[in-house]
């Protein structure tokens, strides 16, 4: 019996192209899973942070927010950011400085506001800041494109949500859709 080449040929092809074409989704996968990591640590923050302020009378902590967080926390593993190298013992999360010691009922629209985000990496402990550093709009090497070209934002209500720094305005406030 006969086997003809052509055949067996064709279908190497269309298995080297369907290779080709799903590559960039397979070498993606692992930097999903540690964006998928992360947004569950600052889920776990964002509780943390509300059963905090349940306990002191609904308002939010200090600037040095991460000691009293941690115990609510159920690990200081949550503070770290599965994309970085930061050591254990270390914080690579912000804190948005604007709503230290502030009452949560004073929050206007909690669905728009960032609360906390990917955003530190000196190794720190508290980092807080006021607003969204103009710098880390260009830079590709800061916490804000941490990501796949973008970092992960804890809401004042809860919620978690990858987004690119342009969604960012610099009051920290999401913009667009």
């Amino acid at each position: 019996m006969k086997t003809r080449l052509l055949p067996y040929l064709l279908l190497l092809c269309f298995f080297s192209v369907c290779a080709f074409l799903f590559q960039p989704l397979v070498n993606r996968s692992p930097h999903n899973a540690r964006r998928a990591s992360c947004q569950s640590n600052l889920k776990q923050i964002g509780l943390a942070l509300r059963q905090y302020s349940q306990d002191y009378d609904e308002k939010l902590p200090l600037r040095d927010w991460v000691t009293p967080v941690v115990f609510y926390a159920k690990s200081d593993m949550v503070f770290q950011c599965s994309e970085t190298t930061i050591t254990k013992g270390n914080n690579d999360y912000f804190f948005n400085s604007r709503f230290v010691e502030a009452a949560t009922v004073t929050i206007a629209s909690p669905k728009t506001l960032v609360l906390i985000g990917d955003g530190q990496d000196d190794g720190g402990l508290n980092a807080t800041l006021a607003q969204l550093p103009s710098s880390w709009r260009a830079d590709e090497k800061s916490p804000a494109w941490r990501h796949l070209d973008g970092a992960n934002y804890g809401f004042a209500d809860g919620h978690v949500k990858w987004m690119k720094v342009n969604r960012v305005n610099r009051d920290f406030r999401m913009v667009g859709k």
